[in-house]
């Protein structure tokens, strides 16, 4: 194997081990979970449409799930620099997803995706475009 130029891996390294590149990558990542959220779930009309759709409904559950985690590995300094976000909200998700026994409540996930997360979304939009314009 030929090593890579010492530049391109200084690079490399550099931007992997900068806390605000990671923040600004699970930033970027949050964001497309949830709008894969509310595509997946605009088809549906209620919570019974939702929970019909075994697949429809998984993906949206986890496209929820994976948008929480991301908000959960958000640094605290991150979050302390751009308080403007809702991130408590963000980090809650789950909890308000999954009730006694790890079971997902379908009419708090329809509500949270067609009624919260929209919302949400347009919140992080201007900061995730203003993120992808400086790479």
């Amino acid at each position: 194997m030929m090593p890579r130029p010492q530049h391109e891996y200084h690079h490399n390294e550099r931007r992997h081990d900068d806390q605000l590149f990671r923040d600004q990558t699970t930033l970027i990542r949050l964001l497309e979970h949830l709008d894969h959220a509310v595509e997946d779930a605009s088809t549906t009309h209620s919570p019974d449409d939702l929970f019909a759709d075994r697949v429809r409904f998984n993906s949206v559950a986890m496209e929820m799930t994976q948008a929480q985690e991301c908000a959960r590995r958000l640094s605290e300094d991150y979050r302390r620099i751009m308080p403007n976000l809702p991130w408590a909200e963000l980090r809650a998700l789950r909890n308000a997803l999954v009730h006694d026994y790890d079971e997902i409540d379908v009419e708090s996930l329809y509500d949270t995706v067609t009624q919260d997360v929209p919302a949400l979304a347009t919140r992080l939009r201007p900061v995730v475009a203003a993120i992808l314009r400086e790479t």
